[in-house]
Parts: C-alpha cells; sequence; structure tokens
C-alpha cells in the first residue's frame, strides 16, 4: 500500500465510490431507455452493472495502483465484482424500509416519511460534503478534480431526493417505470450499500 492509499480515509473512499458510481449511474439509466422494457438483455445488463465496476476501476487507478496496470485492473474489477455481491446482499436485508417508505414516494407535499427519508439522504450525502471540503483545501490538482466530481454527484443527489420527495410525477413522464424504479432504489439504497461495501473491501485489503 502507497503513502497515497493510506492517506485515503473510509469515509472519503465512500465518498469518492459514491460519487464516480452516480456519476456513470445516471446517464446509464438514461441508456436503459434504449433497451426493452425490464428485458434483461445483456445490453440491458451491462447498463446496469458497469457504472459501480468503472467507478472501482477509478478509485483504485487513483489511489491503490498495484506495480503493473493490468494487476491495478484486476484488483479493481475483483474488488467491484465482490462489492456489488456484498451490496447487493445488504440493499436485499435492508430493502424492506423501502416498502414501509413506499408512501414517502407517492405523496408530493412533506410529511413525517418525507422528512426520513431526507434524514436517511443527508447521512448518506455528508460524507460527500466533508471528502469535497478536504480536498479543496490539499489545492492539489487531482484531488481538485476529486472535488468537481463530488459537488457535482451532491448537485445530482439533491435534485434526484427533492424530485423524489415532491414531484415523483416529474421521473415517470420522461422515464419508463423501470428507469424510475432502478434511479430512486438505487441513489437511495443500492449505490450507498455498494460504497460501504466497496470501501471496506478495499480498506481490508483481504482480497
Amino acid at each position: 500500500m502507497n503513502a497515497e492509499t493510506s492517506e485515503l480515509r473510509f469515509r472519503d473512499s465512500y465518498a469518492l465510490l459514491y460519487a464516480f458510481t452516480l456519476a456513470l449511474f445516471i446517464p446509464a439509466i438514461l441508456g436503459l431507455g434504449t433497451q426493452p422494457y425490464y428485458s434483461y438483455t445483456p445490453g440491458y445488463l451491462a447498463f446496469m452493472t458497469a457504472p459501480p465496476l468503472v467507478a472501482m476501476l477509478i478509485l483504485v487507478f487513483a489511489h491503490q495502483r498495484s506495480a503493473t496496470p493490468l494487476r491495478t485492473a484486476g484488483k479493481a474489477l475483483l474488488f467491484g465484482a465482490v462489492s456489488m455481491i456484498g451490496g447487493g446482499a445488504l440493499f436485499l436485508t435492508s430493502s424492506f424500509f423501502l416498502a414501509f417508505l413506499g408512501p414517502a414516494f407517492e405523496s408530493h407535499t412533506f410529511g413525517p416519511l418525507q422528512i426520513g427519508v431526507g434524514v436517511i439522504m443527508l447521512g448518506f450525502a455528508t460524507p460527500l460534503v466533508l471528502s469535497a471540503v478536504g480536498r479543496v483545501r490539499t489545492l492539489r490538482l487531482g484531488a481538485l478534480a476529486e472535488a468537481v466530481v463530488l459537488v457535482a454527484a451532491l448537485v445530482a443527489f439533491v435534485w434526484i431526493g427533492w424530485v423524489i420527495l415532491t414531484q415523483q410525477g416529474t421521473l415517470q413522464q420522461v422515464l419508463r417505470k423501470d428507469q424510475v424504479s432502478y434511479l430512486v432504489g438505487g441513489v437511495l439504497w443500492y449505490i450507498p450499500a455498494y460504497a460501504l461495501v466497496g470501501s471496506f473491501v478495499r480498506s481490508v485489503g483481504v482480497l
């Protein structure tokens, strides 16, 4: 492990992995519109699996390089695959919350459930804010580039959250039902789960 890797704290790893995945996830959701509805064709599945894998590749190449690019890519893909499985398991074990919070996504006004979802989203976003501030303070080019990605992810996260909580019908006017389902589930549940598991897998270094 090099010095740059040791300086990447768990919080920063989570924040960057979340931001990279979200940045790739949004265009992938739009790309699903080119595939048949809930078809799960190779193209459909590629749009679903590429964002987390590519995000892990970016993170590992930036902060945890091996001796050769090939070994780095192999390590990143292994981290990504294990993290997708672990993130999926975490997502499934906690998905009962989505049923409980379902009415919050259907309402167009703020209420107790909307406030609860807002608190959860705030918890997901706080590490991104702290990591972005920390990177701006370093005044290093690479760190500043990561800060830009983090801020862009935060802007997208806030906008998507606002639409989810107050204007759910807006999404359904521009996206198919499967796209809306994956967007809401991804932003609120799967991407945070993947980022948590992925950061743990990367930081433990057992693979």
